[in-house]
C-alpha cells in the first residue's frame, strides 16, 4: 500500500495515498462554534469550505498541531457525497515523514474496533506506525462526510 507517513502528537501514522488529493503548508482554520475540539474549523480550498481535523487533538487529545515550518495539511477526498458533491476534509499534521509503500501483511491488529478509524500497526524504518482510515473517520463523524454547504456542527447548515 502506497502511504503517506506523518506524525501527530509524537506518534506516527500512515494514510493510504489514494485518499490524498494534495499536501499544503498548515493554514489557519476559521473556527465553527459547536464543533468537537478536534475539528479546527473550516478552510477555503479553491472556493470550497472544507472542514479541518486537527490530527493531534483527534488521535491523542493533546495540544493542537502547532504552526511550524514542517506542519502540513493533507487534503483527503472520501468520495462522492449526496447530490454528487465531493466529500472532503483537511487533516492537519505535525509533519509528513515519508511517502512510501508499506506492507500490511504481518501488521499487528491493535483492537481497531474500539476506534474504528485506526487500523493495523505497521513497520516503517524500524518504528511503529498505525494506519488511519479516513473513510471510517468520515463515517463515524458525519460532519466530515458532508459536502460544502452541509452540516459542520451536527446542526443545520
Amino acid at each position: 500500500m502506497r502511504t503517506f507517513v506523518f506524525t501527530a502528537a509524537g506518534s506516527s501514522y500512515a494514510l493510504d495515498a489514494s485518499w490524498i488529493q494534495a499536501v499544503h503548508p498548515l493554514v489557519r482554520a476559521r473556527p465553527v462554534p459547536g464543533t468537537p475540539p478536534w475539528l479546527s474549523g473550516v478552510i477555503d480550498v479553491h472556493g470550497e469550505l472544507v472542514p479541518m481535523v486537527d490530527a493531534a487533538m483527534l488521535l491523542s487529545g493533546t495540544a493542537p498541531v502547532q504552526r511550524t515550518l514542517g506542519a502540513r495539511v493533507l487534503l483527503v477526498d472520501t468520495g462522492i457525497a449526496q447530490g454528487g458533491a465531493r466529500a472532503r476534509f483537511a487533516l492537519a499534521v505535525d509533519r509528513v515523514l515519508d511517502a512510501v509503500a508499506l506492507e500490511q501483511e504481518g501488521g499487528w491488529r491493535s483492537g481497531a474496533g474500539v476506534v474504528p478509524w485506526l487500523g493495523a500497526v505497521l513497520q516503517h524504518g524500524g518504528e511503529a506506525v498505525q494506519v488511519l482510515d479516513p473513510l471510517a473517520l468520515a463515517a463515524a463523524n458525519p460532519q466530515l462526510a458532508a459536502p460544502a454547504g452541509g452540516e459542520l456542527a451536527g446542526g443545520a447548515a
